[in-house]
């Protein structure tokens, strides 16, 4: 396999490598030569994901945590401290969750935004101290989606009001990417920090998901692609290649960078997504 954008002992982190994008990104980076560590909920896929690559010249490691609350998000961040001391070039936010009905975490936010926004925030926030980069400066990967579209801001974290599963999908995605683009101004020049957005794609995210997303992956499922090419999408995004600087909005099978919805490029809605994101976590305001 060609070796993409490789420093001597690059690592990663992929989140929600167990199956889909995350999955052959993860093989893919130590395919490539990277040390990948690779995260999954449950040990046993973790292991199943690691056992399924086989020889490669780089190294697969095991890190294990439930994103869907801020304790396991620290479990995480604690977990990849220890397994890379010499700091992480790659941070690649791909773990995200729909649901089939309405219900808070523990830590009083709705399920979906708790997975795919605030533990993206907090893991990425989290590990600011451990993304060092090898020749190049370090990079986050959010993986975003063109659902976002449409969606509307959401008073509330909980989103109790008029929950729907695809109402709550997208708001997560419109949010995580407003803080996306945040985050990109305030650490230009330490951290570049890009958005990738995956396409329609054939995974078990629909299935998984339940509820009206399940019918969807049914019956697109003839039309979406598979795994491989957007994790490829990622891939050149994640090791700085020309062409996609920090900020960037990168669209997979749409020759690059793209452009995603007005609300989300809004610079005062951003600087409010970012300061309710801080709260959340209890970080003080930027």
């Amino acid at each position: 396999m060609e070796r993409i954008g490789v420093q001597p002992h690059s690592v990663a982190v992929v989140t929600g490598a167990t199956s889909g994008i995350g999955r052959s990104v993860a093989h893919q980076l130590a395919g490539a030569g990277w040390t990948v560590l690779v995260h999954g909920r449950a040990a046993e896929r973790v292991r199943a994901t690691i056992e399924s690559a086989g020889e490669l010249p780089g190294r697969l490691l095991p890190v294990v945590a439930d994103l869907e609350t801020l304790a396991g998000v620290g479990e995480l961040a604690g977990q990849v401290r220890a397994a890379a001391p010499d700091g992480v070039d790659v941070l690649v936010n791909n773990a995200g969750a729909a649901f089939d009905r309405h219900r808070l975490t523990v830590d009083g936010v709705e399920r979906t935004m708790a997975v795919n926004h605030l533990a993206v925030a907090g893991l990425t926030f989290a590990l600011e101290p451990a993304l060092t980069g090898r020749g190049s400066l370090p990079r986050v990967i959010m993986v975003t989606s063109f659902l976002e579209r449409g969606a509307r801001p959401a008073a509330e974290w909980t989103l109790s009001s008029g929950w729907t599963q695809m109402g709550a999908y997208r708001t997560s995605k419109l949010v995580d990417l407003a803080f996306t683009y945040a985050l990109a101004r305030e650490w230009a020049g330490r951290v570049d920090v890009l958005a990738v957005d995956p396409g329609s794609v054939r995974t078990g995210f629909q299935r998984r998901a339940g509820g009206p997303l399940r019918l969807i992956g049914l019956l697109g499922k003839p039309f979406m692609a598979g795994p491989e090419r957007p994790a490829r999408t990622i891939l050149a995004a994640a090791t700085a290649l020309p062409g996609h600087p920090t900020g960037s909005y990168v669209r997979a099978g749409a020759g690059g960078r793209g452009d995603s919805s007005a609300l989300s490029r809004d610079p005062d809605f951003q600087r409010e997504v970012l300061a309710e994101t801080r709260r959340h976590l209890g970080l003080a305001p930027s």
